[in-house]
C-alpha cells in the first residue's frame, strides 16, 4: 500500500461554502446551503466549512488502496465516493474556485473519499473579525473505488 501523490491547496471560502466537483462536471446549481458534511452526488462532494469567510487549509492525498487512519484527531469523519471523467477536481465556494487543480491521477473513475476537518469552532469565532487564513484544515483522501 501507498500514498501516490499528496498536494496542499488554499481553499477559498464563502458563505460557509466549500466543495469539490470534477472539472469535467457541469452542475446548473449550487449546492444547498444546509446540505449535510460529506454529502456526494455524481462528481461532487460538499465540505461546508465552519467559517464565513476566510482561507482554509486542504491537503490532498491519493493513495493505491484504502489508507490507514490519520494520527491526529479530527472532526467530522466522512467517507463516501466521486465520480472523476476527467480525473481532475476543483475547490469551489460560492462565487469563487481556486486556481489550483486536485490531480487523481487517472480520470474515468470512481473513487472513495474521506473527509476529515479540524478547527471549525476556533475558525467560526475568528472569522467573525477577521479574515483568517489556514486555521481550519482539511485532509482528503483518495483512493479506487
Amino acid at each position: 500500500m501507498g500514498l501516490l501523490a499528496e498536494q496542499t491547496v488554499a481553499a477559498e471560502v464563502m458563505y460557509y461554502g466549500l466543495w469539490m466537483q470534477d472539472i469535467g462536471a457541469s452542475f446548473d446549481d449550487e449546492p444547498a446551503p444546509n446540505a449535510s458534511f460529506g454529502s456526494a452526488s455524481d462528481s461532487r462532494v460538499v465540505m461546508h466549512s465552519g467559517g464565513h469567510t476566510h482561507t482554509a487549509s486542504l491537503r490532498a492525498e491519493v493513495w493505491d488502496e484504502e489508507p490507514p487512519a490519520a494520527p491526529r484527531p479530527w472532526e467530522f469523519p466522512e467517507q463516501t465516493q466521486i465520480e472523476a471523467p476527467a480525473g481532475e477536481l476543483r475547490l469551489r465556494t460560492y462565487g469563487a474556485m481556486t486556481p489550483e487543480l486536485i490531480a487523481l491521477g487517472k480520470g474515468g473513475r470512481t473513487w472513495n473519499v474521506r473527509i476529515q476537518v479540524s478547527d471549525r469552532e476556533e475558525v467560526e469565532k475568528l472569522a467573525e473579525l477577521d479574515v483568517p487564513e489556514g486555521v481550519e484544515q482539511y485532509l482528503v483522501q483518495f483512493w479506487p473505488a
